[in-house]
């Protein structure tokens, strides 16, 4: 029996094991532990980080809010470890529980921590791979919608679009349906498209299980519809979106824009939205957005066009201590939209763009446009200051040098009374507030405040000049004047006299600067005042450009076409020799040609009479002209290219030849400094060395700058060695080599000769008698000392050729009208010769050379 029992208790033991073995691979019992142990905890650790982004983006209610928080790589970098567990338990999952219905999911969830951590290649993959595989549509569908977001995060709308159209096409369960048509907003608010948004959050928006997302879908809505004009379904959508107690941030912005679509038609209607606002600002909660309430106190006045009580409440806006920046920035942005819109004050309208832009995060809605404002009232402050700046000092330069000290004393005395006032107007408010902040309303300051060495108009200065002789009396000019009469000067000083019951009490004296401070200022001021002739002459061209420019921001910037006008007339009228007059007539002419065709013709004509040369004039004439100078640049290119394949060639001749001959016909383009490069390149194979470095310092002289201008200057340079290597000794000998090209020289003197006569009757003989030789003129000084020239024709290929040229030219040079007998020397050289001669100088050892070889 004992042994009978073990054998049964082992027998119910195996039995135990093997029962519990099959239950272990039971689909039941993997669904079990893979949905409680893998699926739970992983998909708890993603919402949790998905949690995290919300909670760490802010939202700009200033604008769309966005569908889905941007992915932030510092926050997916702290939850790190979060999504590294729940990556491991979605593998496990798949690993551990294959046979369960959960391994789809875990895939799915691998793919959605891949597209957070953005490994969008990976996340690709593996949503691919559970659309290809699973059985399960509901799967089959989150993985989709999962890949159309993430070809969307990396920039790829058009997979994003083509994997939409497989969802749209499906029939999908309500969550699915929910999540897509969410995704679907994301997609069109990527685009900019809010009727698309609208469209897809209106099938969910009654749907979405979260809560929050809920109100917020709502919200948007209510956005979308406000910014089309629906304000009736926008109020609905704001006060529908404060159900089920969103976040206080949510539903202080609904109630906000509640008022901002509400009617308010009537004076009551006005009256209870400013009440509703006053409450905000009394209500504790809504400290932190006293910015935001102000600045939609601003909105609502500016809509009824109360722009002054709208401009107040966008400083008290900008004077709140805040940390949002954005807000800050739109409240600026208005500010100075205000300035520039209504009051056409330019001047503080920039200081306030400058605010903004220093604020405004840079993904703001038309944050370019704000900079490029910014930048033309940049631009137009600074030429204002400018003309304002030198047109003061200009006037100050007129005053006695006693007027100048005292009116400078003056402005000293009043910017330092100024200064004072403010400070203590800045410690009156914080001393009554309770609170040390920047107060960014008293930040602007007009011109007179800023304590800048600008007097802006001579109103002023004429003000000036009567104020110090009230003040000071007509002075003598002497040294130390202040100091002279003391006692007269204590009792002349201007005097601030406080009332007071005893009258034996001395008048107070007003206070003055420091000595030693005020005498330093007052010397840097008055030596930035011009003296000499040169100095105005410098502060008038900075006004001619200043004036030019300003012009051109008030047309082309500002859109004050009045302004603009004013601005170029005065360079007209002002400055009639500026080099700036022209391009204003014209800018005046292109204003009138519309408007006022009489007055633009009268700003035509003085372009065409006065400044012919110009690009201006010559368009003016002939419409076509831009289109016809083009013309002959191309054709001169072409011609070059020609010529330039035969220099390389070796064809000098006919490649210097079909240049100069273009040149002759073509003319006004912007290619000829290239021709007129090469020209004189060529001028080292077709004449000499001489030749060539004359060529290049014309070259250098007409064409003073550009890449042409160097390289030319280059190549200049590069002559000095091969120069200074023609003649290395005394004992030099002229070369024997007699295959080279030669040239006929003729050595005369400049002052006995006229060289335009001798050069036009060599021009003449070579045409008459030489017509098929093409032979060319060159002319150098060959010793200035002695006003010896020379002009050489070339050239000739052989040595036999040369004199036979020159011997023809021997009997003609005796009958030229422009020379007699004896007057000129002319013989046959070879060109290294020409060179040696020509820098060595040695005449007489050529001509005992020349008779030996060439006689």
């Amino acid at each position: 029996m004992r042994f009978n029992s073990l054998h049964i208790n082992r027998i119910y033991g195996l039995l135990l094991i093997s029962v519990t073995i099959v239950a272990c691979n039971s689909k039941g019992y993997q669904n079990l532990t893979a949905r409680f142990n893998g699926h739970y905890y992983a998909n708890l650790r993603l919402e949790e980080v998905n949690q995290a982004l919300d909670d760490a983006y802010t939202y700009n209610y200033n604008d769309i809010l966005k569908i889905y928080p941007d992915i932030d790589s510092s926050v997916i970098s702290s939850n790190k470890a979060k999504l590294d567990d729940a990556f491991k338990k979605a593998s496990q999952l798949v690993d551990w529980h294959s046979a369960s219905d959960y391994v789809d999911d875990g895939y799915l969830i691998a793919g959605k921590i891949r597209h957070l951590r953005g490994e969008f290649q990976e996340a690709i993959q593996t949503l691919q791979y559970v659309y290809q595989t699973s059985e399960d549509e509901n799967a089959r569908h989150a993985a989709l919608i999962t890949l159309m977001r993430t070809y969307m995060d990396m920039g790829d709308m058009d997979l994003a679009e083509q994997v939409s159209g497989y969802l749209e096409d499906g029939v999908l369960s309500a969550e699915n349906n929910a999540d897509f048509r969410l995704t679907m907003a994301y997609f069109h608010q990527r685009q900019n498209n809010l009727r698309g948004i609208a469209q897809n959050l209106n099938e969910v928006s009654d749907i979405i299980k979260d809560k929050d997302e809920r109100s917020r879908s709502k919200f948007i809505l209510g956005q979308i519809y406000q910014k089309l004009g629906f304000n009736s379904e926008a109020f609905d959508f704001y006060k529908s979106s404060l159900a089920g107690n969103p976040p206080y941030e949510l539903t202080f912005h609904a109630k906000l824009n509640m008022q901002q679509v509400a009617d308010f038609s009537s004076s009551s209607d006005v009256e209870r939205i400013r009440k509703f606002y006053a409450g905000l600002l009394k209500d504790g909660k809504n400290v932190e957005y006293r910015d935001k309430i102000y600045y939609e106190m601003g909105e609502f006045e500016k809509k009824r066009s109360n722009f002054d009580l709208a401009l107040e409440n966008y400083l008290l806006s900008v004077g709140v201590e805040s940390t949002d920046q954005r807000q800050q920035g739109l409240s600026f942005l208005r500010a100075g939209q205000l300035y520039y819109d209504h009051y056409l004050n330019f001047e503080l309208a920039k200081i306030y763009y400058d605010s903004t832009v220093a604020a405004l995060p840079k993904d703001e809605p038309g944050y370019e446009g704000i900079v490029e404002r910014q930048e033309v009232l940049t631009e137009f402050v600074t030429q204002l200051n400018i003309i304002q700046k030198n047109d003061s000092l200009l006037s100050l330069s007129e005053m006695s040098p006693i007027a100048l000290e005292g009116f400078v004393e003056n402005y000293l005395v009043e910017k330092k009374r100024k200064e004072r006032a403010v400070a203590k107007k800045k410690k009156t408010t914080q001393s009554s507030t309770g609170i040390d902040r920047v107060d960014r309303s008293t930040t602007i300051t007009t011109p007179e405040e800023s304590g800048t060495w600008y007097f802006y108009n001579s109103a002023a200065l004429d003000q000036g000049e009567i104020e110090f002789e009230r003040t000071w009396g007509n002075r003598p000019l002497e040294d130390n004047w202040r100091r002279s009469q003391k006692d007269r000067v204590q009792n002349d000083r201007p005097t601030n006299t406080i009332p007071s019951e005893d009258p034996n009490q001395v008048p107070e004296i007003a206070e003055f600067p420091e000595e030693s401070g005020l005498e330093a200022e007052k010397a840097t001021l008055i030596a930035s005042v011009p003296k000499s002739e040169e100095e105005k002459e410098a502060l008038h061209l900075e006004m001619q450009e200043a004036y030019f420019k300003l012009g051109g921001v008030y047309q082309f910037g500002l859109n004050q076409i009045e302004r603009a006008v004013g601005s170029y007339q005065t360079v007209v009228d002002k400055y009639p020799k500026s080099s700036y007059r022209p391009q204003s007539l014209f800018a005046l002419y292109s204003i009138f040609r519309e408007t006022d065709p009489n007055r633009a013709e009268s700003y035509k004509s003085q372009i065409i009479a006065d400044y012919p040369e110009t690009i201006m004039a010559k368009t003016l004439i002939n419409p076509n002209y831009l289109i016809e100078k083009e013309q002959r640049n191309r054709e001169l290119q072409r011609i070059y290219a020609g010529a330039f394949y035969d220099f390389e060639a070796g064809n000098y001749r006919r490649a210097e030849n079909t240049l100069v001959t273009a040149l002759d016909t073509i003319e006004d383009v912007d290619f000829l400094p290239n021709a007129h490069l090469l020209l004189a390149i060529m001028k080292a194979k077709t004449e000499n060395l001489f030749s060539y470095e004359k060529a290049l310092n014309e070259f250098i002289k007409d064409y003073s700058s550009g890449e042409l201008h160097d390289y030319a200057q280059n190549l200049l340079e590069g002559i000095n060695p091969v120069k200074s290597n023609i003649i290395r000794r005394d004992d030099f000998e002229y070369s024997e080599d007699f295959e080279q090209l030669h040239i006929v020289t003729i050595l005369y003197s400049s002052d006995k000769i006229d060289t335009d006569s001798l050069q036009a009757e060599l021009e003449t003989f070579n045409a008459f008698l030489h017509p098929q030789k093409k032979l060319t003129l060159g002319l150098l000084d060959f010793d200035t000392e002695t006003s010896q020239a020379v002009i050489f024709i070339n050239s000739f290929t052989t040595k036999e050729l040369a004199l036979e040229y020159d011997n023809s030219l021997g009997n003609a040079l005796a009958n030229f009208v422009s020379i007699k007998p004896g007057e000129f020397d002319n013989f046959v050289i070879s060109k290294d010769n020409f060179n040696m001669l020509f820098q060595s100088k040695k005449l007489e050892e050529y001509r005992t050379f020349y008779n030996r070889f060439y006689k």
